[in-house]
């Protein structure tokens, strides 16, 4: 039986005696093989010679460089900051050094540069050609004590968040480093030494946090409400609509600390509260009032901003005339209040949380009312985008008059529905018998007043 497949010959081994490999390798022509050394190397560069160095030699001189250095003492700072001088114009040189730099300060790994190269890197650092580059002011935060917090500097400065930084240098320095990972936890504790920040400032921090971890991400959150300034907040609705939007709802609001939320609550209302009394301001301005009018709105303003803390979202209603005369000078949720015949008057839906509060500035009534916070009140007053003050009235709610010594007995009103001043606030003082008896005059004339009105809009309706 043939086999299918035939076995292939294999040549036989040549036979080659030692005596006629010696007469081979005789027949060989010289060949100069040269060793590198540090002394030919910082020869050359004395020699202004060091573009005639090879990638080779200097990949030598930088490893044995710590070893040279022993039997060299007294030369080796000079010779070091020969080596970064030529860096300066060298961009592969400078790379290697500055690769190796990064190694030794972030992660540790001391055998990778001599520490003359490490100690003389100012030299190099401190020059108008390369100060400006990134890597080298990244290298300088490295052996910095709050290298996270000037880490986040210079991305602050960029600005760049943590992802776009490490994609900016990642062909520069080792970006596994423990530091480019760990630096994030100072983005917030970099952010409250800022006196002033402003809006691009702002926007990095945004862009941070919107890129951490859940965990990172509260933990930084955390530091920020308890650490920055109620005016710094204030000045950023940019900011506070991101925590609000991110953080007022939800689950996240509940891993807030306790002074983490009263803060990003007093936040929220100082913004809101801000653009309320904008409006009054405006208002008083803009329009001639007669005085008791002027007055009147004054209450409003002073009485509210004992509330500050509790504004959780404020829209703001028109009338025609009051936008013509204020034009685009009110930012937030403003709108055109629609005419029905009613007496012209500026309005202020407050959410308070639990509860709608709507304000009616002037005109007959200029009563507050209060809405239980339910989705049929929420979509009425803040989603629709036509309201009149009929249609607000028609919904019904509490009412409270601003008739004399109003103040007194709407905290009261408030109170009893669980809205309650700032916890600075004052208290006011108990009226007289004679002060009460002459509110109790007025109150009766305002009753009527809205009765009327009511049966009159329950009809348009």
């Amino acid at each position: 039986m043939n086999s299918q497949f035939s076995i292939p010959s294999i040549p036989e081994t040549p036979q080659c005696s030692p005596n006629q490999l010696i007469q081979l390798a005789s027949n060989l022509p010289d060949v100069t093989i040269s060793i590198p050394s540090v002394d030919k190397i910082l020869e050359a560069i004395e020699q202004g010679k060091a573009d005639q160095v090879s990638k080779l030699d200097w990949v030598y001189c930088i490893h044995a460089k710590a070893q040279w250095d022993q039997q060299n003492l007294d030369r080796c700072r000079k010779t070091s900051v020969a080596i970064w001088k030529v860096a300066i114009s060298n961009l592969w040189l400078q790379h290697q050094l500055l690769w190796r730099l990064a190694l030794y300060y972030g992660d540790q790994q001391k055998q990778v540069l001599a520490q003359s190269l490490v100690e003389s890197f100012d030299i190099f650092a401190n020059s108008d050609l390369v100060s400006h580059l990134l890597p080298v002011q990244i290298i300088r935060t490295l052996y910095s004590r709050q290298a996270g917090r000037e880490l986040a500097k210079i991305a602050c400065e960029q600005p760049v968040n943590r992802t776009e930084l490490l994609n900016t240098i990642r062909e520069d320095l080792p970006v596994w480093i423990p530091l480019f990972s760990k630096f994030t936890e100072d983005i917030t504790p970099y952010f409250t030494t800022i006196r002033s920040p402003n809006q691009q400032q702002v926007k990095w921090l945004l862009s941070c946090l919107d890129e951490m971890s859940d965990s990172q991400q509260i933990k930084a959150v955390n530091h920020l409400l308890t650490n920055v300034s109620n005016d710094i907040a204030s000045n950023h609705s940019l900011l506070v609509d991101w925590l609000r939007n991110n953080y007022r709802n939800g689950e996240k609001w509940y891993k807030l600390s306790d002074p983490a939320r009263q803060r990003l609550r007093e936040w929220i209302g100082g913004i809101n509260y801000a653009d309320f009394q904008k409006l009054v301001n405006l208002i008083l301005k803009k329009l001639d009032f007669p005085d008791f009018e002027s007055k009147r709105l004054c209450s409003r303003r002073n009485f509210w901003a004992s509330y500050s803390n509790r504004f959780e979202r404020l829209r703001i209603l028109l009338p025609t005339t009051s936008q013509i005369a204020i034009g685009y000078q009110i930012q937030g949720d403003v709108d055109l209040l629609e005419d029905d015949g009613s007496d012209p008057t500026e309005v202020c839906i407050f959410d308070f949380g639990e509860w709608f509060v709507v304000e009616f500035f002037r005109g007959r009534g200029s009563e507050t009312r209060l809405f239980p916070k339910n989705s049929r009140n929420k979509q009425i007053l803040f989603d629709e985008s036509t309201l009149s003050v009929k249609r607000i009235r028609c919904l019904g709610g509490d009412k409270h008059d601003h008739e004399f010594l109003w103040q007194f007995f709407c905290r009261q009103w408030l109170a009893n529905k669980g809205i309650n001043p700032n916890p600075s606030t004052e208290p006011y003082t108990n009226p007289t018998a004679n002060q009460l008896q002459q509110r109790e005059n007025r109150l009766e004339r305002w009753k009527r007043e809205i009765e009327y009105l009511e049966r009159q809009h329950r009809v348009y309706v």
